[in-house]
């Protein structure tokens, strides 16, 4: 196991990486080393997000629009929408992906772990599916972007 104290896009690995954890990164601290493990295809990545704070300003939903103008109701959504597109584009880049509390909603609300295995090749639906969630929602989440421009 290695420490990089770094700005995570100028890492550049001279080695396989194996995994890739990302322990209550806040906001899109979280996406940055979700596409760091998509770029080095590592073998799983494991991520306990934090803050969710993305999403919440851009996504606009006509149908929940009565709901979403109650401000805790549209963070709660924002929160499930960022960690299921992340879940997603994992699936689109070949991982197999679950999502799990790792401890009880009583001890702390921020209580999921995304886990992904390596197990394929890119899947093309997963990602036609991601782009279209991506249209509907008037969203541009920053994963989609460093996994496109890094």
């Amino acid at each position: 196991m290695e420490f990089k104290a770094m700005d995570i896009k100028e890492y550049i690995p001279n080695k396989k990486i194996n995994v890739v954890i990302s322990l209550h990164a806040c906001d899109t601290a979280t996406d940055m080393a979700l596409a760091l493990g998509i770029k080095v295809e590592a073998d799983a990545i494991i991520a306990v997000p934090c803050c969710h704070k993305e999403l919440a300003s851009q996504y606009k939903y006509e149908p929940f629009k009565e709901i979403l103008k109650y401000g805790v109701f549209k963070t709660r959504i924002a929160d499930v929408l960022t960690d299921g597109m992340r879940s997603l584009m994992l699936e689109a880049k070949g991982y197999d992906v679950s999502v799990v509390e790792y401890i009880s909603p009583l001890e702390t609300p921020k209580n999921l772990m995304i886990r992904a295995l390596k197990t394929r090749n890119e899947n093309e639906l997963a990602l036609d599916s991601y782009i279209k969630l991506m249209s509907d929602l008037n969203v541009y989440p920053a994963l989609y972007d460093f996994v496109n421009n890094w």
